[in-house]
């Protein structure tokens, strides 16, 4: 599948690695598969990336990047935390559901790397979280939201509930929008967290 490049060697090479990666998984890809689809010579990679694992890592960090800029943008203009909850459940399952090349390599390639997941918590996805729990405490002072529950377990496991969700939908190899899910979701997420 061919993917617009939002320009530069850098971005072409990583829309390079997401269909790679995706078609042939981490192991199977090489660097030089990798610079053979994006055009460029093996050793360019090397200007940007010290191996193949910075790709990967590379990869999620501009994926959780936009999840964070985006989700940013439409919290702006939603009032309540039950609104700007529905408002992160449904850009996230339209985020992961438009791209299944990259939700294949953050759903399940970069789940092998026992060095990434190691990191996992100490890269945005601890901003994302942030962002989430900022909105629970917001529910929680404006007396929608129960307070017994610590912000950052509801942040976690609003998270859990979101990815369990990709992960499904990527491993299912169902022709299914997966943002139609958002919906049912925020109903379960939200029938959790009210008083």
């Amino acid at each position: 599948m061919a993917r617009p490049s939002e320009g530069g060697k850098k971005e072409r090479i990583l829309d390079s690695a997401v269909v790679e990666i995706a078609q042939r998984g981490y192991h199977q890809t090489t660097v030089a598969r990798i610079a053979k689809r994006a055009g460029v010579a093996d050793g360019t990679i090397y200007l940007y990336f010290k191996n193949k694992e910075e790709i990967l890592f590379s990869l999620f960090d501009r994926a959780m990047g936009r999840f964070i800029e985006e989700g940013r943008t439409r919290l702006q203009n939603a009032a309540s935390a039950p609104e700007k909850l529905r408002q992160i459940i449904e850009l996230h399952l339209t985020l992961v559901g438009e791209d299944r090349d990259q939700a294949i390599i953050i759903q399940v390639e970069l789940r092998h790397s026992l060095h990434f997941m190691g990191q996992l918590s100490r890269a945005q996805v601890g901003e994302y979280l942030d962002i989430i729990g900022q909105v629970v405490v917001q529910g929680q002072e404006d007396g929608e939201f129960r307070t017994d529950l610590a912000p950052v377990f509801a942040a976690k496991a609003i998270f859990g509930v979101l990815d369990e969700m990709a992960t499904d939908w990527v491993l299912s190899h169902r022709n299914t929008r997966l943002e139609s899910k958002a919906g049912v979701v925020a109903e379960f997420v939200l029938a959790g967290l009210k008083k």
